[in-house]
């Protein structure tokens, strides 16, 4: 699971979660894209440069290798509708969008470990444990197992989380003049080909993937 933007400053915020029954099929695949490429630093959207887009594009496609694989992302428009005046603070907007984010991508039974982006917090703002209580609260059952929050550096696969959901969100931003770099369009317009979308501006579900705009309406304690 990985954001982009700020909560509390940008227009657009965005959160995003890889679902993988077994993740080792794309980080192999993931592993062997960087060997082959003998590239094996930090990929981030927003450091792609003409000389890694085509490396970009085929890290995108690595989710293909699992038909399992599926991608969700949940993104709001704080210019409509602000999560920060709905839940009172940028932290506890934050909570209850990844709380919503993880409620909607389980499927019965299942049992869920969350691998997180390192999102800075103040020392009182606990996220991992919240998280899993509130998921585990409105399931009435044990969820998830645990949260981990990692440096983006140190996973592949919060790397590619990264590329997914700030593609999603560069879209909204695009069509409404706040970026307009040709590269990341590429980029942008490639991750919506892999995932099956023309476009994400109005919302997008797939047997696989789905893409939610957040609204006040939308959310269910």
């Amino acid at each position: 699971m990985d954001e982009t933007g700020s909560v509390s400053a940008d227009r657009y915020f965005a959160i995003g979660c890889l679902k993988l029954p077994d993740p080792s099929v794309v980080l192999r695949e993931i592993q062997r894209l960087r060997d082959r490429h003998n590239r094996h630093n930090e990929v981030k959207f927003t450091k792609v440069t003409k000389q890694k887009l085509d490396f970009y594009r085929r890290f995108v496609d690595c989710i293909l290798a699992d038909p399992s694989a599926k991608f969700f992302c949940f993104i709001a428009d704080r210019a409509g509708d602000d999560p920060v005046t709905r839940f009172g603070t940028q932290w506890d907007a934050y909570a209850k969008l990844a709380e919503q984010l993880v409620h909607g991508v389980t499927a019965p039974d299942e049992l869920l470990t969350i691998l997180a982006d390192n999102y800075s917090t103040p020392q009182d703002v606990l996220f991992e444990p919240t998280l899993r209580r509130s998921v585990n609260r409105r399931m009435h059952r044990l969820t998830v197992t645990s949260v981990v929050r990692l440096d983006s550096r140190t996973s592949d696969g919060l790397q590619l989380v990264d590329l997914l959901t700030s593609a999603i969100a560069f879209e909204f931003r695009a069509a409404n003049g706040l970026a307009g770099s040709y590269l990341k369009t590429e980029l942008s317009n490639h991750v919506r080909d892999v995932l099956g979308a023309d476009s994400c501006l109005d919302g997008f579900r797939s047997s696989r993937h789905s893409i939610a705009i957040y609204n006040h309406g939308s959310w269910r304690p």
